[in-house]
């Protein structure tokens, strides 16, 4: 779910007097842009669920807006109101994935009283909290746009939201209530604005989600580097970290064990490979694992190691099939070494950096697979008759570094509104800010680190 990154309205504001720290739970108020008839004022009719008792679409859809709203406004401390504008419309969508909303700030600011950090960028209602005064009088504080057309053709084929307050979808249903608050993040300051094509800081300063970025293989921040030196961070996978001590301080108690490929034989690879845990599909787990040799997955058409046609020869039957990366979804390459008799596949990347990302829905795999990294499939290839396990470390913690630091999303190349923006998808359990909204995500229930990182950059949380 890219972000919509605004611009900001002015630089700093000065003239305040600084008050003592909020001591009220915030309160998130939806602005509704829609107009009559549309999006969160649709009147079509439909059943009121057991938590939602909205008798139209545009009352379910509000409601769960508010219920997000409201989780947050929960959360949260300001004295100061924070108006959110909303507004269904369609977004960029294929028949294999979409985006599903869209979401941001309309200001931030700098050298505030309160600010705690110099010359940096604040989003507005950060800023607001913060001081304790409305910043930016007469305007919004964030903006969210939502998909209007899931399911026809061409777009996330036969799926739709799903406006319910319990997190109980269906195979085929999006949570909105998950997409509401995932959204309502970034427009409260979960995002960084350094500039994607250039590495340049957003008005030459950075910005408070951005001083907690650090690149271990640079060992800079990225407050700290050059242009190019950013441009070179933001697709560093398994590098980019988040470094404010609440996250890292309740990484452990919301990340489970890391997906692993323990290889067996040859000894030369004997060992634990980190991998990256398919969105599809069965989980893996701790003790056991799915064990077998390893096959190269051939279709025998145009890339014939990429599995995007049916593998009609009989090499996959009780094998982990190798899958190379490109070509078709992740799903459609899984299912193809499925039929052909794999009991486990991995997908190796196709390019330099981190492991294949292996996102995607489909409830007909019934089989494991992971993502491993360019040159992790290149060493598996080069061996002979490799025996594998898919298991979980649990010495290690899904979503971290060995050092426990927490993930952010960095992958090569950089994804348009997501990168850095986001924690890695390599985090399990699935966390509400991943770029992508998964099956197992349970924000209907649980924040996860998000709440941490608001901590990091300067909220003050209920308590």
């Amino acid at each position: 779910m890219p972000v919509n990154k605004m611009l900001a309205r002015g630089s700093a504001f000065l003239g305040a007097a600084t008050l003592t720290a909020a001591a009220h739970a915030a309160d998130v108020v939806l602005v509704n842009f829609d107009p009559p008839g549309s999006g969160l004022n649709d009147p079509t009719p439909v059943e009121p669920l057991p938590d939602n008792p909205g008798t139209t679409v545009g009352e379910q859809r509000f409601n769960a807006f508010q219920a997000g709203a409201d989780k947050w406004g929960a959360t949260l401390q300001s004295d100061v109101p924070i108006f959110v504008g909303a507004s269904f419309s369609p977004r960029p969508c294929t028949a294999a994935g979409g985006v599903l909303a869209s979401a941001g700030p309309t200001a931030v600011l700098a050298n505030f009283s309160g600010a705690e950090k110099a010359d940096t960028w604040y989003v507005g209602a950060l800023a607001d909290a913060l001081t304790g005064v409305d910043l930016d009088p007469g305007f919004i504080d964030a903006v969210a746009f939502f998909h209007s057309e899931l399911g026809p053709p061409g777009c996330l084929e036969n799926s739709g939201w799903y406006y319910g307050l319990d997190g109980n979808q269906a195979a085929n249903e999006i949570d909105f209530l998950a997409v509401v608050t995932h959204e309502l993040a970034h427009g409260l300051g979960f995002l960084e604005l350094v500039s994607e094509s250039t590495g340049a800081l957003f008005i030459g300063r950075p910005d408070i989600y951005s001083t907690f970025m650090f690149d271990t293989n640079q060992g800079k921040f990225f407050s700290e580097m050059t242009d190019t030196e950013r441009l070179q961070a933001q697709v560093s996978s398994g590098a980019l970290v988040w470094t404010g001590e609440n996250v890292t301080a309740q990484a452990p108690d919301v990340l489970g064990p890391r997906p692993s490929i323990q290889v067996l034989r040859p000894a030369a690879l004997k060992g634990f490979l980190d991998a990256q845990q398919a969105s599809f599909g069965p989980p893996l787990v701790v003790n056991g694992g799915m064990t077998g040799q390893v096959a190269l997955a051939d279709d025998g058409v145009d890339i014939g190691t990429d599995a995007c046609e049916p593998i009609t020869d009989r090499s996959l039957r009780g094998k982990i099939a190798l899958i190379d990366r490109g070509g078709c979804a992740f799903t459609t390459k899984v299912l193809n070494a499925q039929a052909a008799g794999a009991k486990g596949a991995i997908v190796a990347n196709n390019q330099p950096g981190g492991p294949a990302p292996m996102g995607g829905f489909s409830p007909f795999v019934t089989i494991p697979s992971v993502g491993i990294t360019l040159a992790q499939g290149d060493a598996i290839k080069d061996a002979d008759k490799v025996n594998l396990k898919l298991i979980l470390n649990p010495d290690k913690l899904a979503g971290a570094n060995d050092d426990g630091q927490v993930l952010l999303y960095a992958p090569n190349p950089v994804q348009p509104g997501s990168s850095k923006s986001h924690f890695d998808t390599s985090a399990e359990p699935s966390l509400l800010m991943e770029p992508s909204i998964t099956p197992g995500l349970d924000a209907a229930n649980d924040l996860d680190l998000t709440p941490a990182l608001f901590d990091d950059i300067g909220w003050v949380l209920q308590q």
